[in-house]
């Protein structure tokens, strides 16, 4: 999609995020989450402090691998919805979901009031898709990992039952994760808006040279970089395509970004770590051939033509995960990066 090298219409700026709104319920669950494991937020301020939580939860949305009628995802969505109607539960499905699983389905148009808990079966893609739209309603979401690493997805295919169990034991916190959202200006105008839970990324696209581009940060010059482009990148995405680009590991629940050059020229030129609150502002973008992309959580949803600005900065909106109380990050990143082997 072309959005750069010509005037567009003005996007629409996504949903605001809707406050979780109590009902009657089945399943009422008050959790006091470690100090260590979750933080409150005040205004632009860390604030270290346990936060007393109560999830009720009476709908429950499932969100099945990006229209996957496999063998595999039929079953999984059959188990997890005969466990959780057998503790009366209602189950309705995604839009993710393929079209041949049977069973009723979200009213997209009402998708904060429709579900109280979204839990996504397939992989870290499937989850990145459907949370980037759960997010801007404030849907708690949870994944069962059905695909390779799943770094995101906190329930195991093996472990689905004792899973679910803890869920409805309410044995989780919740962890309110950064979303990135990215503004392309042309003049006056804004040609894309859009949300990503792991990364913004501006590559050099088909060609085989260096692009060129300044970057400010909360109008402050920072650098003028010529390199392949550069990533970024939210706490949740530093172990995505930052990581591969030497970006640090960052602890999820940290309120920071990083920003992270992909192959500079110059080697000195380093990612950095920078407040969540900062406004990072890219523009003069330059390339010898063809034109650069922008990429939101590895979808390519905009070219560049070197006339636009694009500025990325933490979005209103934050992606509440859903932890059972088991989960540990530090364990995660042995098993999935395979330290101690």
């Amino acid at each position: 999609m072309a959005c750069g090298g010509r005037r567009g219409g003005r996007a629409a700026s996504p949903a605001a995020q809707h406050h979780h709104r109590s009902r009657s319920i089945t399943v009422a669950a008050t959790v006091i989450p470690r100090q260590s494991r979750l933080y409150s937020w005040n205004r632009r301020h860390l604030i270290r402090r346990p936060v007393s939580i109560t999830v009720n939860i009476n709908r429950v949305g499932l969100f099945g691998k990006f229209n996957d009628p496999g063998l595999s995802v039929r079953e999984t969505v059959a188990d997890i919805r005969a466990l959780l109607e057998k503790n009366r539960l209602e189950v309705l499905l995604g839009n993710t979901t393929s079209a041949a699983i049977d069973g009723a389905r979200i009213d997209e148009r009402a998708l904060g009031d429709a579900i109280d808990l979204a839990i996504v079966v397939g992989g870290d893609g499937t989850l990145l898709s459907a949370a980037r739209r759960l997010a801007e309603h404030g849907v708690p979401t949870i994944g069962v990992n059905l695909g390779r690493l799943g770094f995101l997805a906190d329930i195991a295919l093996h472990d689905l039952e004792a899973g679910l169990g803890a869920i409805l034991s309410g044995d989780y916190h919740i962890e309110r994760r950064t979303l990135l959202e990215t503004v392309v200006q042309l003049g006056d105008d804004t040609v894309h808006r859009g949300l990503s839970v792991n990364d913004a990324v501006i590559s050099k696209g088909n060609t085989g040279r260096l692009i060129e581009f300044e970057i400010r940060v909360d109008g402050e010059f920072l650098t003028h970089l010529r390199s392949d482009g550069v990533i970024l990148a939210t706490p949740t995405g530093s172990t995505a395509y930052s990581l591969s680009a030497g970006g640090p590991i960052i602890h999820p629940t940290l309120p920071v970004l990083c920003l992270s050059p992909i192959c500079p020229h110059t080697l000195s030129n380093r990612p950095i770590v920078l407040s969540q609150d900062a406004r990072i502002d890219i523009s003069s973008l330059v390339f010898a051939e063809t034109h650069a992309n922008l990429a939101l959580d590895g979808r390519v949803v905009c070219e560049l033509h070197g006339e636009e600005m694009v500025r990325v900065s933490r979005a209103a909106a934050a992606l509440p995960m859903l932890r059972i109380n088991r989960h540990s990050h530090f364990e995660t990143l042995r098993s999935k990066l395979g330290w101690n082997e």
